[in-house]
């Protein structure tokens, strides 16, 4: 056994503080990883709850699916001026006549049905007349005789074709849905034969300016904020109007077809609806959902 002396000084301890110190700077360290990435991973977990609970309420619904028959059109002369005559009258010769589809013009006026069987001048002045949806005859009365060489004629829909030219669909926000832009909406609809994957076309007004890649859509009920018409924005209570042209498409519509039409926003729920259509079509507008 060593014997110490009152003159010698010693030194102990300095290591253990050493390392409790380097142990407690290591805690510290690791303390502040951990927190960093519990804070990183708990943000990430709430965008991930926003993103699930965003992609469970948003979505469609679809209230009605309706096709539209394409008429059958006609073009005849009604009569020839010839400077003194004023009333005109002529039997077509196809019958019955499908009301909102005749046009009537003698090269300066023009008029058009308005449903009731009264036609109405669109462009020019000093002719009315009537056209008769079921006995297919139409009468035109000028308060000026047509000059001689006038030729009158008339362009009318009787019957309508035999399969679906166009479709239209009515459509609203699920319950809890936030607004949805149809400018990122996807329509998707098959008639088994032929597939279609379609974009929204906003510069298109009626059927016949779009093609086979393309929808329409147009605000039936803009509910408060009103955002359609600067944003093409769907919120709730809002009621929009999809029309597609079915032919166009290449989609072969005929009675007893099956058909398949999915609405896909960009985050949220497609909307999938699938129906057979009619045995037989005896109306020009078909309800088909």
């Amino acid at each position: 056994m060593k014997k110490m002396w009152m003159k010698e000084e010693g030194e102990f301890g300095i290591g253990t503080l050493i390392i409790f110190i380097a142990i407690i700077i290591v805690a510290a360290v690791a303390a502040t990883v951990l927190i960093q990435t519990a804070y990183v991973l708990q943000q990430q977990a709430m965008e991930t709850g926003d993103i699930a609970k965003q992609d469970v309420s948003t979505g469609f619904k679809i209230i009605t699916v309706e096709g539209i028959r394409e008429d059958y059109f006609y073009t005849e002369t009604v009569g020839s001026g010839d400077g003194s005559t004023t009333e005109f009258t002529k039997v077509l010769s196809h019958w019955p006549v499908n009301p909102h589809s005749v046009t009537v013009t003698d090269g300066t006026n023009v008029l058009k049905d308005d449903g009731t069987g009264r036609l109405v001048l669109v462009t020019g002045s000093g002719v009315s007349g009537w056209i008769g949806y079921d006995n297919h005859t139409v009468h035109l009365t000028y308060q000026t005789a047509p000059a001689s060489g006038t030729n009158i004629t008339i362009k009318y829909g009787s019957g309508y074709g035999h399969t679906i030219s166009y479709l239209e669909m009515k459509i609203g926000l699920m319950a809890g849905s936030p607004p949805i832009s149809i400018q990122s909406v996807l329509v998707e609809v098959t008639d088994g034969y032929t597939d279609a994957t379609l974009t929204y076309n906003a510069t298109a007004t009626n059927y016949t300016q779009l093609d086979g890649k393309h929808f329409g859509a147009f605000i039936a009920r803009d509910m408060p904020p009103s955002n359609w018409e600067r944003d093409r924005v769907i919120t709730s209570g809002d009621v929009v109007v999809l029309y597609i042209n079915a032919s166009a498409v290449g989609l072969y519509i005929a009675p007893q077809t099956h058909m398949t039409i999915k609405l896909v926003p960009k985050h949220g729920v497609p909307n999938l609806v699938e129906f057979t259509t009619p045995a037989t079509y005896t109306t020009k507008y078909v309800e088909l959902w």
